[in-house]
């Protein structure tokens, strides 16, 4: 994966957490469990992914134990 994809990627993250915080707020005033769920993954894939190293680090292990198999 180039460094250009990742921080593509890590961008998209960036996306999720404010969509993660904006569906928590939701269920806050409308109590609907869709938006908690919602919104917990979305932090979660932030996480996860907002580093582009972690995102190049991941595609390489990947490559690597594709080969392997």
């Amino acid at each position: 994966m180039s460094k250009e994809k990742a921080k593509d990627l890590s961008s998209v993250a960036w996306l999720n957490l404010v969509l993660g915080i904006y569906n928590i707020y939701l269920f806050t005033v409308g109590q609907l469990a869709f938006n908690l769920i919602v919104g917990t993954l979305n932090v979660g894939i932030w996480t996860f992914f907002r580093n582009p190293e972690t995102l190049v680090h991941i595609a390489s292990n990947f490559k690597q134990t594709g080969k392997k198999n």
